[in-house]
């Protein structure tokens, strides 16, 4: 726990989730309904209970309508932990000493459910008409946020992440109904999101360079031991045109790279390959 694991993936989400709604642009209409003066409504972070405090302070000048956006709950998400997988292997940036490629071991984040609350705050009633038309019609079910693995991770490529950013589907409307003389009144309409985030821990761990084994060799069928210090007499072995046919029945060459694999088997005579 004494390592820290932040790289802004909350800020980013709550960045992108407001860029998504903060363009709203309502309109006034007259009797006949023709618009006329247009108003953009802005978006805040704070808590609605701040914003109305602001609205009766003589030394704050808050104009509706305004939206303030909160977050009320961070949870982990069971529904997308699909199996025990504790991360995944990948190419990453060489070492600053060693030019040659290297290996990184990534842990797997943590999928959680960020609830947003937003509260719409506005003046007159066709002003929330507008803003919840806005933005109701989009989010049947839901929106889409794009974003990438954190940088720090160093990945070879843009590793892209879409997070669903899902409407819980319900507006409460509050209206005035006890108010002083001297305040103005205000219509209040609170509605929720979820974004389905992720939450990185500690980027990576070096596992090093990734190393070629070369370990070319000819076996033999001579009933030899591959015990300690065989290999040695093994790796020594040399097989000429004039070797007696039984030396190249079990012949084979092994390379190991990562993976091994059995690169060729190929069976010889002394008077040259076989047809």
């Amino acid at each position: 726990m004494k390592m820290q694991s932040h790289y802004f993936e909350i800020k980013d989400l709550l960045i992108q989730f407001l860029a998504a709604f903060d363009d709203v642009v309502i309109k006034r209409y007259d009797k006949n309904r023709v618009p006329g003066a247009t108003q953009q409504v802005r978006y805040i972070y704070a808590p609605k209970e701040r914003v109305l405090f602001d609205l009766v302070n003589p030394a704050q000048n808050i104009t509706l309508p305004v939206v303030s956006i909160t977050i009320s709950s961070i949870s982990r998400d069971n529904n997308r932990v699909f199996n025990k997988n504790a991360g995944f292997y990948a190419a990453g940036t060489p070492f600053e000493d060693n030019p040659g490629p290297a290996t990184f071991y990534y842990k797997a984040p943590v999928p959680v459910n960020i609830d947003v609350k937003m509260s719409i705050l506005a003046r007159y009633q066709s002003d929330m008409d507008q803003i919840l038309t806005n933005f109701v019609p989009f989010n049947n079910p839901y929106i889409i946020l794009s974003w990438t693995v954190p940088k720090e991770f160093n990945l070879p490529y843009t590793q892209e992440i879409r997070s669903e950013v899902l409407w819980n589907g319900t507006i409460n409307m509050s209206y005035p109904t006890d108010i002083n003389g001297n305040q103005k009144a205000q219509i209040i309409a609170d509605t929720g999101f979820t974004i389905k985030g992720f939450l990185f821990p500690d980027p990576q761990e070096t596992v090093k360079n990734i190393y070629k084994i070369d370990t070319q060799f000819t076996a033999v069928s001579t009933g030899m031991s591959l015990d300690y210090g065989a290999y040695a007499f093994l790796k020594s072995q040399e097989i000429t045109t004039q070797s007696p046919l039984s030396a190249f029945a079990n012949s084979e060459t092994v390379t190991i790279s990562g993976r091994p694999v059995i690169s060729d088997i190929k069976l010889y005579t002394p008077l040259g390959p076989l047809p």
